[in-house]
Protein backbone atom coordinates (compact mmCIF):
# COMPACT_ATOMS: atom_id res chain seq x y z
CA UNK A 1 0.00 0.00 0.00
CA UNK A 2 1.15 3.34 -0.93
CA UNK A 3 1.15 5.99 1.95
CA UNK A 4 0.09 9.76 1.41
CA UNK A 5 2.90 11.63 0.88
CA UNK A 6 4.42 8.85 -1.90
CA UNK A 7 0.09 9.12 -3.25
CA UNK A 8 0.97 13.08 -3.49
CA UNK A 9 3.86 12.99 -5.00
CA UNK A 10 2.58 10.75 -7.28
CA UNK A 11 0.03 13.26 -8.33
CA UNK A 12 1.58 15.92 -8.56
CA UNK A 13 3.81 14.35 -10.76
CA UNK A 14 0.81 13.38 -12.82
CA UNK A 15 -0.98 16.33 -13.03
CA UNK A 16 2.34 18.34 -13.63
CA UNK A 17 2.50 15.91 -16.81
CA UNK A 18 -1.05 16.75 -17.46
CA UNK A 19 0.06 20.94 -17.36
CA UNK A 20 3.37 20.22 -19.67
CA UNK A 21 0.99 18.37 -21.70
CA UNK A 22 -1.76 21.14 -22.30
CA UNK A 23 0.74 24.01 -22.76
CA UNK A 24 2.44 22.07 -25.50
CA UNK A 25 -0.98 21.63 -27.47
CA UNK A 26 -2.22 25.10 -27.01
CA UNK A 27 1.31 26.45 -27.81
CA UNK A 28 0.61 23.88 -31.72
CA UNK A 29 -2.55 25.69 -31.75
CA UNK A 30 -1.44 28.88 -31.63
CA UNK A 31 1.51 28.42 -34.29
CA UNK A 32 -0.79 26.52 -36.44
CA UNK A 33 -3.36 29.55 -36.05
CA UNK A 34 -0.37 32.16 -36.84
CA UNK A 35 0.67 29.91 -40.28
CA UNK A 36 -2.72 29.78 -41.09
CA UNK A 37 -3.98 33.46 -40.48
CA UNK A 38 -0.51 34.79 -41.60
CA UNK A 39 0.35 37.18 -38.65
CA UNK A 40 1.68 37.20 -35.28
CA UNK A 41 -0.55 37.86 -32.27
CA UNK A 42 0.90 36.97 -29.21
CA UNK A 43 -1.75 35.27 -26.26
CA UNK A 44 -2.61 38.90 -25.03
CA UNK A 45 -3.44 40.38 -28.46
CA UNK A 46 -5.71 36.82 -28.77
CA UNK A 47 -7.44 37.54 -25.23
CA UNK A 48 -8.37 41.18 -26.68
CA UNK A 49 -9.45 40.17 -30.14
CA UNK A 50 -11.50 37.49 -28.60
CA UNK A 51 -13.00 40.05 -25.89
CA UNK A 52 -13.78 42.78 -28.16
CA UNK A 53 -15.33 40.07 -30.55
CA UNK A 54 -18.03 39.81 -28.41
CA UNK A 55 -18.63 43.82 -26.67
CA UNK A 56 -17.60 46.97 -26.53
CA UNK A 57 -14.90 47.87 -24.69
CA UNK A 58 -13.06 50.22 -23.59
CA UNK A 59 -9.03 50.73 -22.67
CA UNK A 60 -9.63 50.34 -18.86
CA UNK A 61 -12.19 47.54 -19.32
CA UNK A 62 -8.85 45.19 -20.48
CA UNK A 63 -6.91 46.48 -17.96
CA UNK A 64 -9.29 45.14 -15.20
CA UNK A 65 -9.74 41.70 -16.81
CA UNK A 66 -6.08 41.18 -17.82
CA UNK A 67 -4.58 42.42 -14.91
CA UNK A 68 -2.35 44.25 -16.92
CA UNK A 69 -0.69 47.97 -16.40
CA UNK A 70 -2.48 50.89 -18.41
CA UNK A 71 0.73 51.40 -19.85
CA UNK A 72 1.38 47.86 -21.44
CA UNK A 73 -2.49 48.09 -22.03
CA UNK A 74 -1.41 51.10 -24.28
CA UNK A 75 1.08 49.49 -26.29
CA UNK A 76 -0.50 46.41 -27.04
CA UNK A 77 -3.81 48.25 -28.41
CA UNK A 78 -1.42 50.94 -30.36
CA UNK A 79 -0.05 47.69 -31.99
CA UNK A 80 -3.49 45.81 -32.49
CA UNK A 81 -4.26 49.37 -34.19
CA UNK A 82 -1.49 50.10 -36.41
CA UNK A 83 -1.94 46.35 -37.39
CA UNK A 84 -5.02 46.92 -38.41
CA UNK A 85 -7.22 44.37 -36.25
CA UNK A 86 -8.92 47.46 -33.90
CA UNK A 87 -10.13 51.26 -34.23
CA UNK A 88 -10.49 53.42 -31.20
CA UNK A 89 -14.00 56.14 -31.56
CA UNK A 90 -14.73 58.56 -29.17
CA UNK A 91 -18.50 57.87 -27.79
CA UNK A 92 -20.57 60.90 -28.70
CA UNK A 93 -22.13 60.88 -25.69
CA UNK A 94 -19.10 61.34 -23.40
CA UNK A 95 -16.18 62.62 -25.60
CA UNK A 96 -13.85 61.59 -22.87
CA UNK A 97 -14.96 57.92 -23.53
CA UNK A 98 -12.60 56.22 -26.31
CA UNK A 99 -14.61 53.01 -27.53
CA UNK A 100 -12.31 50.03 -29.08
CA UNK A 101 -13.72 48.05 -31.88
CA UNK A 102 -12.56 45.22 -34.04
CA UNK A 103 -12.07 46.41 -37.88
CA UNK A 104 -13.73 44.05 -40.37
CA UNK A 105 -9.98 42.24 -40.44
CA UNK A 106 -9.82 42.09 -36.65
CA UNK A 107 -13.41 40.74 -37.06
CA UNK A 108 -12.67 37.58 -39.73
CA UNK A 109 -8.98 36.76 -37.41
CA UNK A 110 -11.30 36.42 -34.17
CA UNK A 111 -13.94 34.45 -36.63
CA UNK A 112 -10.76 32.26 -37.24
CA UNK A 113 -9.58 31.90 -33.90
CA UNK A 114 -12.56 31.33 -32.28
CA UNK A 115 -13.11 28.14 -35.11
CA UNK A 116 -9.38 27.13 -34.01
CA UNK A 117 -10.41 27.04 -30.24
CA UNK A 118 -13.56 25.44 -31.13
CA UNK A 119 -11.49 22.45 -32.82
CA UNK A 120 -9.13 22.71 -29.75
CA UNK A 121 -11.85 22.40 -27.06
CA UNK A 122 -13.74 19.55 -29.24
CA UNK A 123 -10.29 17.52 -29.47
CA UNK A 124 -9.30 17.80 -26.16
CA UNK A 125 -13.21 17.84 -23.99
CA UNK A 126 -14.47 15.47 -27.39
CA UNK A 127 -13.28 12.55 -24.83
CA UNK A 128 -15.38 13.25 -22.41
CA UNK A 129 -19.13 12.53 -22.19
CA UNK A 130 -21.61 15.08 -21.32
CA UNK A 131 -21.46 13.70 -18.02
CA UNK A 132 -18.48 13.69 -17.46
CA UNK A 133 -17.70 17.03 -18.78
CA UNK A 134 -19.57 18.96 -16.22
CA UNK A 135 -17.70 17.35 -12.94
CA UNK A 136 -14.62 17.82 -15.19
CA UNK A 137 -15.52 21.64 -15.95
CA UNK A 138 -16.62 22.15 -12.17
CA UNK A 139 -13.01 21.11 -10.98
CA UNK A 140 -11.52 23.32 -13.40
CA UNK A 141 -12.89 26.09 -12.32
CA UNK A 142 -12.47 25.33 -8.49
CA UNK A 143 -8.71 24.88 -10.07
CA UNK A 144 -8.71 28.27 -11.73
CA UNK A 145 -10.45 30.54 -8.62
CA UNK A 146 -7.63 28.98 -6.38
CA UNK A 147 -4.95 30.01 -9.26
CA UNK A 148 -6.30 33.63 -9.48
CA UNK A 149 -6.77 34.01 -5.96
CA UNK A 150 -3.09 33.52 -5.19
CA UNK A 151 -2.17 35.45 -7.96
CA UNK A 152 -3.98 38.37 -6.24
Amino acid sequence: MVNNNELQAEELEMFDQFLMAFIRFKHKIYAEQQKELNHKLNPTKIRIIYMLSRERLMAVDIVKRLQLTSGATTVILNQLEAEGYIIRARSEEDRRIVWLYLTEEGQHVADKLRENRERMNKEILGLLSKEERVPFLDIVKRIEERILAALT
